[in-house]
C-alpha cells in the first residue's frame, strides 16, 4: 500500500535523520525569555516550514529547520541522512513551480520554563492528506529551529482494524538510525517502565492541564486531565501493554528542559490484534525527575504480512488467578459454629 506523494512530500521537508554517535555536548543557550514570546516565537517557525512548502520554496528551510533534524515517518522506512538531502528528496516528489497547500487544523504548543525549548502537535492537510505531527523545537539564539518529530498518516479505526488482520501494520520509521543522549537517560527508563506498567505514563500525563495524548487513529487526540484520566481507565482495563520491536532513540534538547524518547513497538489489548507502533513521547525535566507531558502513538499501513517481524515480538501475558485457588477464594466461608455442628454430627454418624 503506498502513500500519496505529497504525504511524503510533508516528510521531506521535515526530515534528516541523525547518525549513529551518541551526542551528550549541549550548546551554549541564550538567556531566558519569555515565555508567551518563546510560544509565538515556536508557532511562527512551524508556520514557516508549512509555508515554505505551500510557495515551493524549499530552500528556506535552512533557517527554521535545524542541521541535524531527527524525523520519523511517515511510512516504514522513510528518513534521510541530512538536511540537504531531504530537500533533494523534496524536489524528486513534488512539483515545486506548483503550491501545495499546506493547512494547520490544531496547532498546539507547549513552552519549556526559560523559554529555550518547546513541544507542539498538530493535525495538517498537505493537498487533501492529513496527517499527524509531534515536534520538539529549540533556540539557542533568537530563532527557534525544528530538531525532532514525528509524521504519520491518521487511518479510519475502522481500516486500522482491518489492516491488522492482513498484518499490514507497521510502525513509521521503523529502519530509522537510533542514538540516545546520555543526559536522556531517565526519561528513558521511565518510558520502558510504562510500556509494561501503564499506569506510570497515565499518572504522569494526569497530573498536567497542558497534556496531550495522540493516537493513531482519526480523531484520537485527548487533551487534559480529566479526559486522559478516562482515557486511562479504559487502556488499563484493556489490558494495555507494550514491548519494543526496535532501538530506542532518545534526545534532549539544548537547554536540558525537555527530553523526547521513542522507539518502534508492538501494543497489545484485550480482543484485538497486536498494533505495531511508533511510540514518541515527551518528557519535562522536574524536581523528581523527568516526567511524560505529550505521548504520540503512530502508525503506518503497508503491504499485508509486512507486520509480521513486529508481531512477533510481544509483551509479558498478564498473569490470570489460577482456577483452582480462583474457585476457592470466591467459596463462601462457612462461621466457626457452623463447622462445628457439621464435625460433631459425622462423628455420632460414624458411632451408629
Amino acid at each position: 500500500m503506498r502513500f500519496a506523494p505529497l504525504a511524503l512530500a510533508l516528510a521531506s521537508a521535515l526530515v534528516a535523520c541523525g547518525g549513529t554517535a551518541k551526542s551528550t555536548k549541549k550548546a551554549d543557550v541564550g538567556p531566558a525569555i519569555d515565555e508567551r514570546e518563546a510560544e509565538s516565537d515556536a508557532k511562527g517557525a512551524l508556520e514557516e516550514i508549512y509555508g515554505s512548502i505551500s510557495r515551493g520554496k524549499p530552500d528556506n528551510l535552512f533557517s527554521v529547520v535545524d542541521e541535524n533534524v531527527i524525523v520519523f515517518g511517515p511510512r516504514k522506512a522513510d528518513g534521510f541522512a541530512n538536511r540537504t538531502d531531504a530537500i533533494v528528496a523534496l524536489n524528486k516528489v513534488i512539483d515545486l513551480s506548483e503550491a501545495k497547500a499546506v493547512r494547520s487544523r490544531k496547532l498546539a504548543v507547549a513552552v519549556s520554563p526559560g523559554g529555550r525549548s518547546a513541544w507542539a502537535f498538530d493535525v495538517v492537510n498537505v493537498d487533501g492528506t492529513s496527517m499527524a505531527m509531534m515536534a520538539i523545537l529549540s533556540s539557542e539564539d533568537d530563532f527557534f529551529r525544528l530538531t525532532a518529530a514525528a509524521i504519520a498518516r491518521t487511518p479510519s479505526l475502522r481500516d486500522i482494524r482491518a489492516e491488522a488482520k492482513k498484518v499490514a501494520v507497521v510502525p513509521p520509521g521503523a529502519s530509522a538510525p537510533a542514538e540516545v543522549d546520555d543526559e536522556a537517560g531517565g526519561a528513558v527508563e521511565r518510558f520502558k517502565k510504562g510500556l509494561l506498567d501503564q499506569q506510570l505514563w497515565g499518572d504522569d500525563l494526569a497530573s498536567r492541564s497542558s497534556a496531550l495524548v495522540i493516537g493513531p487513529a482519526s480523531g484520537e487526540v485527548t487533551r487534559g486531565t480529566k479526559d486522559i484520566k478516562k482515557l486511562w481507565k479504559k487502556r488499563l482495563e484493556a489490558g494495555t501493554r507494550a514491548a519494543t520491536a526496535g532501538d530506542i532513540a532518545a534526545h534532549t534538547t539544548a537547554d536540558g528542559q525537555l527530553a523526547w524518547v521513542t522507539a518502534a513497538v508492538t501494543r497489545v489489548e484485550k480482543n484485538e490484534e497486536p498494533l505495531p507502533l511508533r511510540v514518541f513521547a515527551v518528557f519535562e525535566k522536574s524536581e523528581v525527575g523527568w516526567k511524560m507531558i505529550a505521548l504520540h502513538e503512530a502508525l503506518a499501513l503497508d503491504e499485508p504480512g509486512a507486520g509480521a517481524e513486529f508481531v512477533k515480538i510481544l509483551p509479558p501475558a498478564v498473569k490470570e488467578p489460577e482456577p483452582a485457588k480462583a474457585a476457592e477464594q470466591d467459596k463462601p466461608k462457612q462461621p466457626a459454629d457452623k463447622k462445628k455442628k457439621q464435625k460433631k454430627k459425622r462423628s455420632s454418624d460414624d458411632d451408629e
